[in-house]
C-alpha cells in the first residue's frame, strides 16, 4: 500500500514539475476489459491448476488483444508456480496492420489470506518474441483485496505492478519500462467463485515520449476448485 501511494506521488510530482516535462509526456484515455479463469484440479494442495485470460484493450489508434493460457502447480495453499504462453496481436487503425507478439512466461504467486483479506505477490518473467527479435522482461505485482463481511458481496481492491526490461530490443524498453496502479470496488458472488473488479487504472510508460494512460478497467475473475 505504501509503495502504491509513493508511486502515485512520484507520478503526480512528475506531472506538475514544469512545462518541459509536460511537453515530453502524452496522455490518453483507454478502455480495458478482461476475463480471467483459474481452475484448480483439487481443492487442497498439492494440486495441478490451469489459467486462461482473454483481454481486449482499446487505445487511441489501436486495439490490442491478449490470449494467455498457462499451467501451474499448487505446492502449498499459498505457493503456486506457473508456466504459460501468450499471444498479443495489436491492430492499427490507420493502416489496418496487425502486429503480433508471442510470449513465454514463468510465474511465482504467493498468497496470504485472512477473513475478508487477500495479500498477493505475483512475480513473472517473460520472453517476448516480435519482429524476429527477443526481449526479456520482469514484472512484479502487489495486490490487496478486502471484503468487509462475507455476507456483504462488496469490497475493494488495490494493486500495483512494476515492469522492468532485462534485455531490450528495437521495440522493447530496457530498464524501467512502466508502472500500473489500479483501485476500485469489487463484487463477490457464489462463495468467491466469481469476482468483478471495475475501477480506475493509471499507467505510466517510460518512453522517448513518455505516456500516461488513464484507463477504465473492467475485469471478471472465475476461480474454480475441484473436490478433495
Amino acid at each position: 500500500m505504501r509503495r502504491c501511494l509513493l508511486a502515485a506521488l512520484v507520478f503526480a510530482g512528475a506531472l506538475s514539475s514544469g512545462s518541459d516535462a509536460a511537453a515530453q509526456t502524452r496522455q490518453q484515455f483507454d478502455i480495458w476489459a478482461g476475463l480471467f479463469v483459474n481452475g484448480q484440479f483439487k481443492s487442497d494442495a498439492p494440486s495441478g491448476t490451469t489459467w486462461f485470460d482473454l483481454q481486449g484493450r482499446r487505445s487511441p489508434g489501436s486495439t490490442t488483444l491478449i490470449v494467455r493460457p498457462g499451467l501451474g502447480y499448487v505446492i502449498r495453499p499459498w505457493v503456486t508456480v506457473w508456466l504459460g504462453y501468450a499471444w498479443i496481436p495489436e491492430f492499427i487503425d490507420e493502416t489496418g496492420e496487425r502486429i503480433d507478439e508471442h510470449r513465454i512466461w514463468e510465474q511465482l504467486t504467493l498468497d496470504y489470506r485472512a477473513p475478508g483479506i487477500l495479500f498477493q505477490s505475483r512475480t513473472r518473467f517473460e520472453q517476448r518474441f516480435r519482429e524476429g527479435d527477443i526481449a526479456h522482461r520482469f514484472r512484479q505485482v502487489a495486490r490487496f483485496n478486502y471484503q468487509p463481511r462475507e455476507s456483504l458481496p462488496l469490497g475493494f481492491v488495490v494493486w500495483d505492478e512494476l515492469f522492468l526490461g532485462m534485455t531490450g530490443a528495437t521495440w522493447a524498453q530496457k530498464g524501467f519500462d512502466q508502472n500500473r496502479i489500479f483501485v476500485g470496488p469489487a463484487v463477490f458472488a457464489f462463495d468467491g467463485i466469481f469476482r468483478v473488479e471495475v475501477g480506475y487504472q493509471f499507467n505510466y510508460l517510460n518512453r522517448a515520449l513518455n505516456r500516461i494512460a488513464h484507463i477504465l478497467a473492467l475485469n471478471l475473475f472465475v476461480n474454480v476448485k475441484g473436490k478433495r
